[in-house]
């Protein structure tokens, strides 16, 4: 069967009973988690990053299998770098993996376009896989969450049931794929899994369109085991992340990697480099945290 999010507005909040659900479904499918100014807004930046259908439809680019896109940082929307910010899917993260100390994982964009085949449709399991064998050094863990990476993939446009829906499949079914869940959607749901989630990709049966996904990921700060796809390159020579990163609290540039204020690599020094590298950059922040 196929779930359409639709008709009534539900409640969009994360909570702790969204938290119970990704314990025992494996994953929560929140509508409406991004509308209105905020959402026009964001679907405008990922299509000056992904193109559309009719743009690249003599020669579209293959990427995976079949006929998609990947694109992750850097590129040139500080409207996306902002998004992955979003407080709610913060504190929601540091609720799943028991801590407060979080590193920002990965920021992703997907296209998936006409002749994008891998997966195949209806109750086909090909495809059917979790992320942690390229997400992490250890096997899974059965019963310990904070081991595994959480991810917020939102679908800022809607997915129709012939456009390559993510198929998702409750925990409690096993690798049942008759049991399995198309993410059809409205623009602007969220679907929240963890590198332990099983999930499909699928066939896209349409003839033109496109579907869009963004998503972003955080970890555990200590667990140096993980990760897929490392940031920490695009310190110089990156205008917009720099602008991002000189944007951000010293809190907040934690969650990217950075040494928290007091850090003793947080010299006069050193912090005038900071403010050279990254517009924006309060050094008096850090300078009231040095003892």
């Amino acid at each position: 069967f196929v779930l359409i999010f639709e008709g009534t507005k539900p409640m969009s909040r994360l909570t702790d009973a969204h938290i119970e659900e990704l314990d025992h479904e494996g994953f929560i499918i929140v509508p409406d988690f991004i509308s209105g100014d905020e959402l026009t807004k964001l679907q405008a930046a990922q299509r000056r990053v992904l193109p559309t259908y009719e743009q690249i439809k003599d020669d579209i680019p293959q990427d995976q299998a079949g006929h998609s896109l990947l694109k992750c940082f850097p590129h040139e929307e500080l409207d996306l770098y902002r998004a992955t910010m979003n407080p709610e899917s913060i504190k929601f993260a540091r609720k799943w993996l028991k801590t407060q100390d979080i590193h920002m994982r990965v920021g992703c964009l997907i296209a998936r376009y006409p002749g994008h085949s891998r997966g195949g449709i209806g109750f086909d399991d090909s495809n059917l896989h979790i992320d942690n064998g390229n997400n992490s050094l250890l096997p899974v863990t059965e019963d310990l969450r904070e081991f595994g990476q959480i991810g917020f993939w939102i679908h800022l446009e809607d997915v129709e049931e012939d456009q390559a829906p993510l198929r998702l499949v409750p925990k409690r079914y096993g690798r049942d794929m008759t049991k399995c869940i198309p993410l059809v959607c409205k623009g602007g749901t969220l679907c929240v899994f963890t590198n332990f989630s099983l999930h499909s990709a699928s066939a896209y049966a349409r003839k033109d369109g496109q579907r869009f996904t963004f998503g972003y990921g955080f970890g555990r700060a200590d667990h140096y085991w993980e990760g897929l796809i490392n940031y920490t390159q695009l310190g110089e020579n990156t205008p917009v992340f720099q602008k991002f990163i000189g944007g951000l609290t010293a809190a907040e540039r934690q969650l990217w990697r950075f040494p928290p204020a007091g850090h003793p690599y947080y010299t006069e020094q050193t912090l005038k480099l900071l403010e050279d590298q990254y517009p924006g950059w309060d050094a008096d922040e850090y300078r009231r945290a040095i003892t």
